[in-house]
This record gives structure tokens, sequence and C-alpha cells, in this order.
């Protein structure tokens, strides 16, 4: 496991975004034929952390990536609103307890891109396809991400 990789569950109802849980989120991916919720992580929008697909087992986040990170998805709709501050505070410590646990603490903090939005990867260079997705959402400051996880991970 070389990288974190933040999404968002693109969940809304009625035009704003809606708080789904990784029950609602495996149903939805249960139905388009997979055989688990594909996020290892699901960061609820009052900062709950609930767990997904187990971190031993790839994910099913971003196509030809999965063997090689830990998925955590925000709830809600990173296109309608930014995360909560509460999402983002849980989300910034479970990124670094994930780090910590995987073995890649010293490498996020050389090398802070090691935590990487879904629309960040390719451009990364890192799959050989364009996501055409805006996941984790134009909303989802990953630069400040970045910074708040290798802040936590310095303590």
């Amino acid at each position: 496991m070389t990288h974190v990789v933040v999404h968002t569950a693109a969940a809304a109802r009625n035009g704003r975004p809606h708080d789904a849980s990784v029950a609602e989120i495996r149903a939805w991916h249960l139905a388009r034929g997979w055989d688990d919720v594909g996020y290892h992580w699901v960061v609820r929008m009052d900062g709950r952390v609930e767990a997904g697909r187990p971190e031993e087992r790839p994910g099913a986040g971003v196509l030809g990536f999965n063997a090689h990170s830990v998925h955590v998805c925000l709830s809600g709709h990173g296109d309608l609103a930014p995360p909560t501050p509460a999402q983002l505070e849980s989300a910034v410590r479970l990124i670094a307890d994930v780090a910590r646990r995987r073995g890649i603490r010293e490498e996020v903090l050389l090398n802070p891109s090691r935590v990487l939005g879904h629309r960040e990867v390719w451009l990364s260079r890192l799959v050989p396809e364009p996501i055409r997705k805006s996941c984790p959402g134009r909303l989802t400051d990953m630069r400040a991400i970045r910074l708040r996880a290798v802040e936590e991970l310095a303590r």
C-alpha cells in the first residue's frame, strides 16, 4: 500500500448532499455487481467513521490502482457542498492513522501527494487512463486535507 485516496459518495437528495452510510453505499455498489462496498472507510457528515471493505482486501475506488491504496469516502456530495468541519477533522485523523498503521507515515511526511483525491490519481500518472470525475468534488480542498494530514502525522 502506497497511497490513501479520498472520494465523495456523490450522494444527494433534492439537490442537497445526503449523508450516505456505508450500508447505503454498499447496497449501491452491490446493485452495480460489485462484491462489496468499494471503500475501506466512510466518513459521515457528523464526523463518525464507518468501516467498509476490510483494508486487507483491495478496494474498488480507482481502476488500476486499488492494490496500492486505501480508499476513504466522504459522505455527502463534494460538488454540492464542502465536507463539514467534523468530517474534515475525522478524515484527517483517519488518514494519519491509516498512514501510521500501513507503514507509509514517513513517505507521506516527505511527499504529501501520497494522499490524493480520486481525480488526482491520473494527474499523478499513477493510472494510464484519465479520470473524468470531479471526485472527491470541486468543493473538497485536497491541498488543505494533505496539509492537515501532514500536521497530524508530525505530532
